[in-house]
């Protein structure tokens, strides 16, 4: 049975990139610091340019997604907001830490945070597993009266996917913020 990738499907397919290259590009850097390679300080900074630019792909395919699946319980709903949250944070620590790797050395700091954001991605992936396999979120089929499972979105290589993707990533994004900003809010008890 041939069955092609549907538009929500892209995350998971591209989600790897960065948690492979990311934690390499911050060992490299480690190397660096510790041992003073230098050759190891051009591959860092090529990591890190290919991770970071990897991460925002997977973000952005992520914030897709968000609006192709169906979070009809709070739970869920909830996950998906950390989940966002925390690789959004991610992925802008790994833009800074490329932007500066871009033209220096890595420096201690530069390297612990980004150590520091390859462990608070593992938290994150955790996450994004236990939406799927735990609450089956974006699993297709699901039953109809299921909390969670998918929308039928447009095939990934379709005419209609391109403009999906960038109205379902703004959309993602418009309600993540919106989530954060209600988190946040002093009625929320935070």
């Amino acid at each position: 049975m041939k069955r092609e990738m549907l538009l929500h499907e892209l995350h998971p397919s591209v989600v790897h990139m960065p948690l492979a290259l990311l934690p390499t590009a911050a060992v490299a850097d480690l190397i660096v610091m510790t041992t003073g390679d230098r050759a190891w300080e051009k591959v860092g900074r090529r990591l890190w340019m290919v991770g970071a630019a990897s991460a925002v792909l997977a973000g952005v395919s992520g914030l897709a997604a968000s609006q192709e699946v169906r979070l009809d319980s709070p739970r869920a709903r909830d996950m998906t907001v950390r989940h966002g949250l925390g690789n959004a944070l991610i992925t802008l620590g790994a833009l800074g830490i490329t932007a500066w790797r871009l033209t220096k050395r890595p420096t201690a700091v530069t390297t612990a945070l980004g150590l520091g954001a390859c462990a608070f991605a593992l938290y994150t992936a955790s996450l994004g597993g236990k939406m799927v396999y735990e609450l089956g979120v974006g699993i297709n089929p699901m039953p109809e009266d299921a909390p969670q499972g998918t929308r039928k979105g447009p095939l990934l290589l379709s005419p209609k996917a391109p403009a999906a993707l960038v109205k379902d990533a703004g959309r993602g994004a418009a309600w993540l913020l919106g989530r954060a900003r209600d988190a946040l809010s002093p009625r929320a008890g935070l």
